[in-house]
């Protein structure tokens, strides 16, 4: 008996975990930096042939230095995520931290730490902003 209710008590707490992340689910794109954020917390399921991911949470692609896949969830509710984000050459990583607005048209995403990802201006590399806001397509 004590175990068929821890059993489903696990189960009923991924069940809630995996609601919470609903939220963090589409497309974003940010104008401010030509980027698109593609992205699906409940489940690593969105694909990146090109670079021979079969399975991710996620990734950021577009005027940046390379593509940021979202290789772990360290924590996530209904309104805030923290993940790891990896560079494309596997050389960079970086916590961020997206934010979603109540009505799941926005998301910020927030640089925590030491800032690794950088965006192209002028043929040279710059460091992202800080905070960046990306509007559901």
């Amino acid at each position: 008996m004590m175990k068929k209710i821890l059993f489903l008590s696990i189960l009923a707490l991924s069940a809630m975990n995996a609601w919470s992340q609903e939220q963090f689910k589409g497309k974003f794109h940010c104008k401010e930096i030509s980027t698109t954020l593609t992205i699906d917390l409940t489940a690593k399921n969105i694909p990146l042939k090109d670079l021979d991911f079969d399975e991710t949470y996620g990734f950021l692609k577009g005027n940046l230095n390379g593509t940021w896949v979202i290789l772990k969830i360290k924590q996530a509710n209904k309104e805030k995520a923290v993940v790891r984000m990896v560079s494309d050459s596997g050389v960079d990583a970086q916590d961020v931290e997206f934010t979603i607005d109540e009505e799941g048209k926005n998301i910020q995403m927030k640089l925590i730490d030491e800032q690794n990802m950088k965006t192209i201006d002028n043929r040279k590399y710059v460091k992202l902003p800080k905070v960046m806001t990306f509007t559901k397509l």
